[in-house]
């Protein structure tokens, strides 16, 4: 074998050699799990089953609960608000113009009908105090001048009549002494008749104000109470601050004989709605429950710009507990379904690409995601169609979270455990990294080992001409075989 042809074999082995470990790794992985591209792993889908072990099942905690049958009763919902009822709550206003010298109740505060809300210094009341006092004493001292003057017409006319009896003075003189006794008395009753009503305002404006419910005392002093009981929603104003006849000072509402729960509907419900219809009401304060009622009244019209119309239902409140302009979801029953349905948690259903699925438990740690189709909805429960069957056992509390962490590969476990979610289904041939297909590299290499092969054949014959050529520049100059003549 020529040095040539040596080195050919030499170079092309070594390409050779080259793309096959490149592509042994690549070979290699692929019967092995996929904990090297963990990051890259597929979402769960339907139909793939998961392993959950029970110590996880319960830090994640989750609950099953059996695919049920039942009547539903067929509606829709409307979100809306609390409302008091009209009639049911008082504005607290001023009553006569004042100083607030105490506040007594504050916003929020329960209170009964007649509990004092605050009190009032009335400069009105206490200028009529004022001005009563000085009628009365002014009238006073009329009186007694007035008596005066009776008792001096009195005795001028006693002896003028004497005088007339006894035939001495003329009857003129009695004439007139009896005149001035009469007018002495009536001008001491116009007097006493001043001085009982120089009071009589006063007294009639404190007995207007306790006709209102407002205790109000000569010193100037006005109590103001609460005209019905409930608690206050509003306070208006704070001590120390004048206020005017009329102006705004609390309102208390009486939520405990009951409340509305008001939502506004499209006009292509209002055929569903009509006045009677039972009515379940749940709000975030208290999940969980239900607050039941009946349609008490619907919008004759539809507004214009938002082409909806107000429903109205009346629910009891016992306590109070629901409380004005908290946020409601108002479900209307429209009719009852003849037939049993099954049904399952609102809290089941899991959103997975487009797709409702819920997990259903087929052992103690396997969970299989099943698509499910959905019908009505009727308080926490819902009509399922198809995907499950009465008796199956759904995840009912935490399912979303199941589904987040399976997507995810793992689920924290208790004492530190990896609390892997381990996939029942068989795995797909491993990606390579960056996503190519093991064997696009493989066919690669083999192309690389060519490439290099052909590359060192022609290296090797440049070689073996170089070699060539150097050997003709270094002899000597050809001579012909036949000698020169001499």
């Amino acid at each position: 074998m020529s040095k040539a042809m040596f080195g050919i074999r030499i170079v092309g082995s070594a390409a050779l050699l080259a793309g096959v470990l490149y592509a042994t790794p690549v070979l290699a992985h692929g019967n092995h799990g996929d904990k090297e591209f963990a990051g890259n792993k597929p979402a769960a889908v339907a139909g793939e089953q998961v392993k959950v072990a029970p110590d996880v099942q319960k830090a994640l905690g989750l609950a099953v609960t059996a695919v049920g049958e039942q009547v539903l009763r067929a509606g829709f919902e409307a979100n809306g608000r609390i409302e008091a009822i009209p009639g049911r709550s008082a504005e607290i206003l001023a009553p006569v113009a004042g100083r607030v010298l105490r506040l007594v109740a504050s916003r929020g505060q329960a209170v009964r009908r007649g509990e004092t809300l605050l009190v009032l210094d009335s400069s009105e009341i206490r200028a009529l105090a004022v001005q009563s006092e000085q009628a009365k004493a002014a009238a006073r001292a009329e009186s007694k001048q007035a008596e005066a003057r009776l008792r001096l017409a009195r005795s001028t006319f006693e002896r003028e009549k004497e005088l007339v009896d006894l035939k001495i003075s003329a009857r003129k003189d009695f004439q007139v002494a009896q005149s001035e006794y009469e007018q002495a008395a009536a001008d001491l009753e116009a007097v006493r008749a001043r001085l009982r009503l120089s009071g009589a305002q006063l007294d009639a404006r404190l007995a207007q104000l306790g006709q209102r419910g407002v205790q109000a005392a000569r010193d100037g002093r006005v109590t103001v109470a609460s005209a019905v009981s409930g608690f206050v929603a509003q306070q208006s104003v704070s001590a120390g601050e004048a206020v005017e006849a009329g102006t705004p000072l609390y309102r208390v509402v009486d939520t405990a004989g009951g409340v509305w729960a008001t939502a506004q509907i499209y006009e292509q419900d209002l055929a569903q709605v009509r006045v009677g219809r039972p009515v379940e009401v749940v709000t975030a304060a208290y999940p969980g429950q239900v607050f039941k009622g009946r349609v008490d009244s619907v919008d004759p019209a539809v507004d214009p710009e938002t082409r909806t119309l107000a429903v109205r239902a009346v629910l009891a409140n016992p306590g109070g507990r629901l409380k004005p302009e908290m946020f409601a979801t108002l479900r209307v029953t429209t009719s009852d379904r003849p037939a049993a349905v099954s049904v399952i948690p609102r809290s089941a259903v899991v959103e997975a690409d487009g797709a409702r699925i819920v997990y259903v438990q087929n052992g103690p740690d396997v969970f299989e995601p099943v698509e499910v189709d959905l019908g009505r909805l009727s308080g926490e429960l819902i009509e399922v169609k198809s995907g499950v069957y009465p008796g199956d056992l759904v995840v009912s509390r935490r399912a979303f979270q199941l589904r987040a962490q399976a997507l995810k590969g793992g689920i924290p476990a208790e004492d530190g455990a990896s609390g892997e979610i381990e996939s029942e289904k068989p795995k797909p041939e491993s990606p390579s990294p960056g996503g190519t297909p093991w064997w696009a590299l493989t066919f690669g290499a083999i192309g690389l080992a060519g490439v290099a092969f052909w590359a060192g054949a022609r290296f090797a014959a440049g070689r073996v001409a170089g070699v060539g050529l150097g050997a003709g520049e270094g002899a000597p100059p050809h001579r012909s075989a036949a000698r020169p003549r001499r």
